[in-house]
């Protein structure tokens, strides 16, 4: 009885894989630069393990290897074609195309895998690595590994079939990790969420249609009953199926004035710590010179990020240098002197996610207070001494992905109305201050939570006056390494 009612349910689909499964796979053919000698042992070796894998319901593209083989020469660049891929997903009723491109080095061979979705244009998976041998057995243990980490990032473990009433059916690899009473999630698809400029599939936002139970369980398929459901939209073929492990998988209820937790972001913030190394101007002009001196000040800068949602954030930074600066131009009393600097800042603001993923591209906007002390060995002829630039200040920052493992970020900051103030008495009222900082980077995602930083910073701060002491400016030019922790 209970494989009739999974027969009428087959039948009854209206789509059944009107969007293709990823958890329904293919290989297409390997490539390499050496004729094919690499390339044929690759792909027997892979097909065999996906057809033993119980993520993936193989497709064999056997039926198109004549057409494969009028592209010879150029079938690595042909396999990447969106029409191509396209029409292999149409033939074979496939959702995760898998690509392996092999090109031999020197001492070695470049491997990389591609996963493209059924419209043959996303990306699904990517990875690419350098290894240091051609044997082909440690080809074949990195692309099983990359394999499972893909097989880890599927949003679903089935699609449903068909719906007859409260009872669905849904496709799933043999032998997959599942069992009868076993709770399930019915979800629907809302939006795909692509990086810009890779076409790189990063984030599915979905939504909890119904809740139900397997009550039995074929080779590729299942049959669950449905016993509650969130709301009035009715469960269709296409739509996922998520299973809930008792220990781990809990479906939490919130309230309504509530975020789901997919609106939130997976961290709390971010710890960055620097070392900073500069070359550090002072400009002063006195009653009877103008004096320019000049050295290298060496510091380390700690930054904390705190994100109270998504779109809010609040940060404090502390930084301190020290050196000397020697004399460059000009006549003054004091040839060399020792300078000790440090900055304190205090910002909030709002982060704007333009395509809505958190770990996607980010705009910051945000103000706060910022305070620059500059103590250097007191000459009141050459108009040395402690002095400070501070005020509220205003700034923008950007961080954009580039790569799995590289973002780019820059900020630009600068206080519109600042104050001077000194202990020395030797300037007086300032009658115009400026103060203009800008950094450019990249980060290196070392670890999960771990990136390397390295950037190019300028700082610029000036006072100008009316008396007998005309100005004095400070401006630093530096190079960052660091780490940041998120936590």
């Amino acid at each position: 009885m209970k494989s009739i009612i999974l027969g009428i349910l087959f039948f009854l689909s209206t789509s059944i894989y009107a969007s293709s499964s990823m958890r329904r796979c293919t290989l297409l053919p390997v490539t390499d630069s050496v004729g094919g000698a690499i390339a044929f042992k690759v792909f027997e070796t892979i097909e065999n393990h996906l057809k033993k894998s119980n993520w993936c319901s193989y497709v064999s593209n056997a039926g198109l290897i004549n057409i494969f083989s009028r592209y010879r020469e150029s079938l690595p660049v042909y396999l990447k074609k969106k029409e191509v891929l396209k029409t292999v997903s149409e033939k074979l009723k496939v959702g995760s195309i898998i690509l392996v491109t092999l090109k031999n080095e020197i001492n070695g061979i470049e491997a990389e895998i591609n996963v493209f979705a059924d419209n043959g244009e996303d990306v699904y998976f990517s990875e690419k690595s350098y290894l240091e041998s051609n044997e082909i057995e440690i080809i074949n243990q990195t692309i099983r590994a990359w394999l499972d980490m893909y097989s880890k990032m599927i949003p679903y473990d089935a699609k449903i079939l068909g719906v007859l009433g409260d009872q669905i059916t849904m496709d799933v690899g043999k032998g997959y990790p599942m069992t009868i009473g076993q709770g399930l999630v019915v979800k629907r698809l809302q939006n795909i969420k692509r990086h810009p400029l890779l076409k790189k599939v990063v984030d599915w936002d979905s939504t909890i249609l119904a809740e139900g139970k397997i009550f039995n369980i074929s080779d590729n398929q299942a049959l669950a009953s449905l016993h509650s459901y969130r709301g009035e939209k009715r469960v269709l073929p296409g739509d996922w199926v998520r299973l809930i492990q008792p220990e781990s998988d809990v479906i939490v209820e919130l309230p309504k004035n509530k975020k789901s937790l997919d609106d939130q972001p997976g961290t709390l913030g971010v710890l960055s710590v620097a070392l900073f190394g500069s070359r550090s101007t002072l400009n002063t002009t006195v009653p009877s010179d103008s004096i320019r001196m000049g050295g290298n000040l060496y510091g380390l800068n700690f930054r904390l990020e705190g994100w109270v949602t998504r779109e809010y954030f609040g940060a404090v930074e502390v930084e301190r240098g020290v050196g000397s600066l020697k004399k460059v131009s000009g006549d003054p009393d004091k040839s060399k002197i020792s300078a000790n600097t440090s900055t304190v800042k205090v910002t909030g603001g709002y982060k704007y996610l333009p395509i809505g993923f958190f770990y996607g591209p980010q705009i910051d906007f945000y103000t706060g207070y910022v305070r620059y002390n500059y103590d250097l060995d007191s000459s009141p002829l050459d108009g040395f001494g402690k002095n400070t630039i501070s005020g509220i200040v205003l700034g923008t920052a950007a961080n954009v992905p580039l790569s799995r493992e590289f973002r780019f970020f820059a900020h630009a900051e600068f206080i519109p109305f600042p104050s001077f103030t000194e202990i020395d008495a030797l300037y007086g009222t300032a009658t115009g201050v400026t103060s203009m900082e800008l950094e450019l980077g990249i980060k290196y995602q070392y670890l999960p939570r771990i990136s390397l930083d390295g950037s190019v910073e300028t700082l610029s701060n000036r006072a100008r006056f009316s008396g007998n002491y005309k100005e004095v400016s400070y401006k630093d030019d530096r190079i960052k390494l660091g780490l940041s922790f998120n936590f």
